[in-house]
C-alpha cells in the first residue's frame, strides 16, 4: 500500500474513515482501461454497467428491483470501474455494484455464466418489480 494512500486512511480503533475523493484521484491516476460503469452511491441515478447511460431510477428505489445486479467484490478495480494498474493500491477495499438489462447481458459483458434455472428464477421474481416506463 502506497504512503500517500495510507496517510489518506484514518483509523481510532472503532471506526475507519477516508478521504474518498484524494482516494479517487490516487486511484485513477493509477488506472488502466475502464471495465464498467457502476453504481456505488445510494439515491444517485442507476448507470448501466456496459454504456455508462443513466437509467432513470436511484440507486436504492424500489425500482432498480427491476434490473438485473451484480457486485464486484475483487478488488481489482476502482470506484469508477477502471483497472488497477499500479499493484501498490490493490486491492480496492470496496465492493462495486453493477447495473445491467437483464442476466444475459452481464454474461456478455463479464464472460460468466448463469444457469438457466437461475435465469428463470431472476426473471419471474423481477416481473412483479420491473420499472414502470
Amino acid at each position: 500500500m502506497s504512503a500517500e494512500y495510507v496517510s489518506e486512511l484514518y483509523n481510532d480503533g472503532m471506526h475507519e474513515t477516508f478521504n474518498e475523493d484524494d482516494i479517487s484521484r490516487q486511484r485513477t491516476k493509477n488506472a488502466g482501461k475502464r471495465r464498467y460503469y457502476p453504481s456505488n452511491k445510494a439515491q444517485t441515478l442507476i448507470k448501466n454497467a456496459v454504456t455508462g447511460s443513466e437509467y432513470e431510477w436511484r440507486v436504492g428505489s424500489k425500482e432498480e428491483q427491476g434490473l438485473f445486479k451484480t457486485v464486484d467484490a475483487t478488488g481489482t478495480c476502482d470506484s469508477k470501474g477502471y483497472v488497477i494498474k499500479n499493484q501498490s493500491v490493490l486491492p480496492n477495499p470496496n465492493p462495486n455494484h453493477l447495473y445491467y438489462d437483464s442476466p444475459e447481458q452481464c454474461m456478455r459483458h463479464l464472460n460468466v455464466t448463469y444457469s438457466n434455472d437461475f435465469i428463470e428464477k431472476w426473471r419471474s421474481v423481477t416481473q412483479f418489480h420491473t420499472p414502470q416506463n
